[in-house]
C-alpha cells in the first residue's frame, strides 16, 4: 500500500507555510482541498521537485505574523475592602476657574424616538406545545 502524507506535514517539512504547500499541489494539479488532505508519496515528491526548482524549500518553517493588537485602555486599579465607610467624592466646583468660559450646552432639540425593537417570536415543536383546550359543551336540556 503506498505510504500517504498530509499537506501541512509536506509544508512543515520543506518549511513553507500550509498555503504555499496548497499551492504547489494544485499547480501540479493534485487535488486538495486543504492543509489536512493526504497525498500519495509520489505525489509530495512531484511537490518537493517543484519547491526545489522554485526555490521556495525553507530550512524552517515561517511563523504567522501576530496581527497587532490595538492599544486597550488601562484598565482602573481594582477597589480595595476598608473598614470603614466609603469616601464621598470630592465636590466639583459649581462654577469654572477664572480665565475659562464656561463650556456651552447643547440647545434641545427634536428627540427622535428611537423605534422598540420587534419582539423575537420563537416557535416550539409540536411534541412540547400543550393543544388548546376544548370549547365547553352546551348543557343538555
Amino acid at each position: 500500500m503506498p505510504k500517504k502524507i498530509r499537506v501541512y506535514e509536506l509544508a512543515r517539512e520543506l518549511g513553507l507555510e500550509n498555503k504555499e504547500a496548497l499551492d504547489l499541489c494544485v499547480a501540479l494539479g493534485i487535488g486538495v482541498k486543504s492543509h489536512s488532505s493526504s497525498i500519495e508519496d509520489a505525489q509530495a515528491d512531484r511537490v518537493r521537485r517543484k519547491a526545489d526548482a522554485e526555490g521556495l524549500r525553507r530550512a524552517v518553517q515561517p511563523e504567522a505574523a501576530p496581527e497587532p493588537k490595538a492599544p486597550r485602555p488601562p484598565s482602573p486599579p481594582p477597589e480595595r475592602e476598608s473598614a470603614g465607610p466609603p469616601a464621598a467624592p470630592a465636590p466639583r466646583p459649581a462654577t469654572p476657574p477664572p480665565g475659562q468660559a464656561p463650556a456651552p450646552t447643547p440647545a434641545p432639540g427634536p428627540e427622535s424616538p428611537i423605534p422598540p425593537r420587534p419582539r423575537l417570536v420563537t416557535s416550539r415543536p409540536a411534541s412540547e406545545v400543550s393543544p388548546p383546550p376544548a370549547p365547553p359543551r352546551p348543557a343538555a336540556p
